[in-house]
């Protein structure tokens, strides 16, 4: 079993200049509601850049470079915020993707910088079924585009529902990547 403390947590925005697919589950960004009756201590973390200050320096990336596109608006800003601490929670499972077949419950893992965190993935083996069993038992908040077919939100303009019902990311990107590039470890990134 393992134990932690906290007095802060992330919360990584990743859509606040792109409201169509929602900020996160558990969050109004704005009041920070949820979580303050979830009793957490949050710090709101968003790219350098809002959207258009992107698009006016780079062009629609989205479209043209993806994986750039990613960086800029999650693996940056998320890395940059983790360098503070020692353990990462998420929520990822194996069978989200076939890049995360081998996943483990607790792993090392190596940030841009060199720094290794203690990443753990406490629902590394549930399913899709026994994650919204346990949403609807527990009564948490959840975003409405789950009820409209979606399996993986991420950004408005790379989320869709899924095109492939036995690939829960298979909405994500146009098909195109199965990552943004937050789980990948830094020598991956650079191969």
């Amino acid at each position: 079993m393992i134990s932690i403390e906290t007095k802060r947590a992330i919360f990584f925005d990743a859509y606040r200049d792109n409201r169509i697919t929602g900020a996160a589950i558990l969050i109004d960004p704005e009041t920070n509601g949820t979580a303050g009756a979830l009793m957490m201590n949050l710090v709101n973390v968003a790219a350098a850049m809002s959207v258009a200050e992107q698009e006016s320096k780079f062009g629609i990336l989205y479209q043209t470079a993806p994986d750039k596109c990613c960086g800029f608006r999650k693996v940056e800003p998320l890395f940059g915020a983790i360098e503070n601490y020692d353990t990462w929670f998420t929520a990822l499972r194996r069978e989200q993707s076939p890049t995360r077949a081998n996943l483990q419950h607790v792993e090392d893992f190596k940030l841009p910088t060199g720094k290794i965190v203690r990443k753990i993935s406490p629902l590394v083996e549930w399913t899709w079924p026994e994650v919204w069993a346990y949403v609807k038992g527990q009564g948490l908040p959840f975003l409405p585009l789950y009820d409209q077919g979606y399996t993986s939100v991420g950004c408005a303009p790379c989320t869709a529902r899924p095109a492939d019902p036995e690939n829960l990311r298979s909405g994500r990107w146009g098909g195109k990547k199965l990552e943004c590039g937050i789980h990948i470890q830094a020598d991956e990134q650079h191969a």
